[in-house]
């Protein structure tokens, strides 16, 4: 056992509370936002969509499809297939209401209509009506993570990999020799070294061939940290076609769908051209994405285990399970996210009673962006394997939580983190081999990341090292680095009345400025798809988006609006440093910053030290040079007013506004529920009454008061709100 070994039970015991608390804050989190805000507010927010139109409904394997259509107004302003509140379940709401009448799950979108799957007869019950769709809380990855958790006790038993991560058992000595190609590849090894492995793709560099190595020897963990830019997912892919040239069954998988895309798509394309084309190879490899379409990437859909697989509600014959099993059996590379890795009809306790268990095991896990995931949920996939290959990075984006307790308590500590900093702090080279050479930022942008996040250890490749923008009309290239001080300008932040938006913060003179900078680089022949805007703030990225439509991956040019601008230095999330490496990285050749140095200076080592990065590096700009620009946008005053956009209160009592969040004024009780209760008032026939699952909590909360009122008793349970069981919900009784 190391210094930081776990008692597993403990550990799983604790790690159920917590991932109870975020699901809990999780969902009372989004009974409060539909319950406080009109059906308006949460669309402008993104937490809605309005005004759909029922044009077709039809029955397929027994299940009711329902086609909505957007209204003719929106068709051109709107892009079903770009909006994430459809990438899942959602709930189904009536003109003006906000709190769902059914839970739906998309099955096919596209630009302007989309099909459900749906329990209720929309159509008979709410005839010539709109529905609009609002955002829901989907329990099933809590249920996954709840069933990993409590197999994990009896898996250790005899999973080594669970026991090295829990710091019971010792890390192996690497392999010797490495298991031999097979499928007729004309390579052998006879000894360890970089001149017996073939590699596939020759651009590799000297770190990515080390890195790959390194995790073929290991006997049970590898770490592959990729900072930004490094090339982890080509290292990754040749990493697959190693193993899969030498027999060995492998699952990749990620938090994201984007992700899982990604590395899928470049390991098809190098395992076509690196393998097939230049070793005269057949393509006899499986490739396998399990996944649902709406979520999947196109080009991806004919490699999709089932096309309806992850339909919670679709039943399949005997035969179309045994083609599945069969599938999955018999792949060489499964890919999925993680909360979906060998899901089947929603139900992981399909594959664990399993008889032939053993043909659904992989023998190796490889996650990538471990480092955005919480650690219950990274257990997943990894009950499967006896090898795993963590990739990400952990010094950038963590994993994102509900639950300031839980919080507090760990669960934004990734296992991808745990490992470096904690189980192998002592020794990382053991575990751990790091990309160090990047190809996409110009050197001026790597170099403070660098610095201060990895120790100086990241190179800039030649072919980026020096490179920058030229535009139209333009003799010197555009600066590589911008900071637009607003500091001493009156540019302060600003909240918003509208609920939706809480807790987020604006700032319409930044906004503003965003939009000029923009304009200019466009005018100069800069091609939008080049300019990425990236800010810490939801409000900030609304109004952005209302205005000019950016948003930010990586991109040649990074506009990043800090927003924050008050008098006592309060700088909330931009106090996660790790956002700001983020935002740094996702530059290529410019990054604009745009900001208040004496705010964001004050509480932030790391800010204080990449704004001094700045004034001796960037092109320095006071914010009071865009005034008369600025001044020259009022058509945009009625966009913010929209947002019901106010200067922030300095002085807020913040604790107790915190304290006393559970306890609002109630809403008026609506006329059904009042007509329920007084009905078990007067009639003493009835011992117990179950209210409607569909209840808010500011109407249980007059459920309990009137119980109070009358001596009646009350309790909770969660109950299932489709045939399925991947949708909860509270439902309240009350009896005498």
């Amino acid at each position: 056992m190391t210094d930081q070994s776990i008692n597993l039970d403990q550990w799983v015991e604790k790690q159920l509370e917590l991932i109870r608390l975020e699901y809990e804050e999780e969902v009372f989190n989004n009974e409060d936002l539909l319950t406080n805000n009109s059906i308006d507010d949460l669309a402008k927010a993104g937490f809605a969509l309005r005004n759909l139109k029922i044009t077709k409904e039809y029955s397929e394997n027994g299940i009711r499809i329902i086609r909505l259509r957007l209204p003719q107004e929106k068709q051109n302003d709107l892009n079903l297939k770009k909006c994430r509140l459809l990438r899942g379940f959602v709930g189904v709401t009536v003109d003006e209401q906000t709190m769902p009448i059914a839970i739906a799950y998309a099955v096919k979108v596209e630009t302007n209509s989309i099909e459900i799957d749906c329990d209720v007869d929309l159509l008979k019950q709410f005839p010539n009506k709109r529905f609009n769709f609002v955002k829901v809380v989907n329990g099933v990855t809590y249920n996954r993570m709840v069933f990993t958790l409590k197999k994990m006790v009896l898996r250790s038993r005899y999973v080594y990999l669970i026991g090295l991560l829990m710091g019971h058992k010792p890390l192996l000595n690497p392999l010797m020799k490495l298991r031999p190609y097979v499928n007729g590849l004309p390579f052998s090894n006879s000894q360890r070294g970089l001149d017996m492995i073939k590699w596939f793709n020759s651009n590799l560099n000297n770190c990515q061939k080390e890195a790959v190595e390194f995790a073929l020897y290991q006997q049970h963990l590898a770490v592959i940290h990729g900072p930004p830019g490094t090339g982890k997912t080509t290292t990754l892919t040749e990493l697959i076609l190693q193993l899969i040239t030498r027999g060995f069954r492998v699952m990749v998988c990620a938090p994201s769908n984007v992700a899982v895309d990604n590395i899928f798509k470049q390991l098809v394309d190098s395992y076509d051209k690196n393998l097939c084309r230049k070793y005269r190879i057949n393509p006899n490899y499986s490739f396998v994405r399990i996944g649902h379409p709406v979520r999947v990437d196109p080009q991806i859909h004919k490699y999709l285990v089932d096309k309806a697989c992850s339909s919670s509600k679709k039943k399949k014959s005997q035969y179309e399970r045994k083609q599945i099993e069969k599938k999955i059996a018999n792949a060489n590379v499964l890919m999925s996210t993680l909360s979906s890795s060998f899901i089947y009809e929603g139900n992981l306790k399909y594959l664990w009673n399993n008889k032939d268990l053993a043909k659904f095991s992989f023998d190796i896990v490889i996650v990538d962006e471990c480092g955005q995931s919480t650690e219950p949920c990274t257990w997943i996939p990894l009950s499967f394997a006896d090898k795993c290959v963590l990739a990400g990075d952990h010094l950038q984006l963590p994993p994102t939580t509900f639950s300031s307790e839980a919080t507090n308590e760990g669960l934004n500590i990734s296992l991808l983190e745990r490992v470096t900093k904690k189980l192998f702090v002592h020794c990382p080279e053991r575990v751990v081999r790091m990309l160090t050479v990047q190809h996409r930022m110009n050197e001026l942008i790597m170099q403070w990341p660098s610095d201060y996040f990895y120790d100086g250890r990241l190179v800039a490749a030649p072919i980026v090292a020096s490179h920058q923008l030229v535009l139209k009309g333009t003799r010197r290239p555009l600066p590589v680095l911008r900071f637009i001080d607003t500091v001493g300008c009156d540019m302060g932040e600003m909240d918003s009345q509208q609920k939706a938006f809480r807790a987020s913060k604006g700032n319409i003179y930044e906004a503003k400025i965003v939009c000029i900078v923009i304009k200019k680089l466009i005018d100069q022949g800069l091609p939008a798809s080049d300019i990425g805007v990236i800010t810490p703030y939801r409000l900030q990225t609304t109004l952005i988006e209302a205005l000019m439509g950016f948003q930010g991956r990586e991109k040649n040019v990074i506009i990043y609006s800090m927003v924050r601008s008050n008098e006592d230095g309060s700088i909330g999330f931009l106090s996660e440093e790790r956002r700001l490496n983020v935002a740094i990285t996702r530059a290529r050749k410019h990054l604009t910053l745009i900001g208040d140095s004496g705010t964001v200076t004050r509480r932030s080592a790391a800010l204080n030290s990449f704004i001094g990065y700045c004034f001796q590096n960037a092109i320095i700009e006071n914010g009071s040079d865009y005034q008369m620009q600025m001044n020259q946008m009022n058509y945009l005053d009625q966009i913010f007013a929209e947002f019901k956009i106010a200067k922030s209160s300095q002085k807020k009592e913040k604790t107790k506004k915190k304290k006393n969040r559970r306890h609002k004024k109630l809403a008026p009780i609506d006329s059904n529920l009042a007509n329920m209760l007084n009905a078990f008032l007067s009639n003493n026939v009835w011992l117990s009454m179950q209210l409607p699952t569909y209840l808010n909590r500011n109407q249980r909360n007059h459920a309990e008061k009137f119980c109070k009122q009358n001596r009646f008793k009350f309790s909770y349970k969660k109950v299932w709100i489709d045939s399925n069981q991947t949708q909860q919900c509270t439902q309240m009784t009350i009896f005498r």
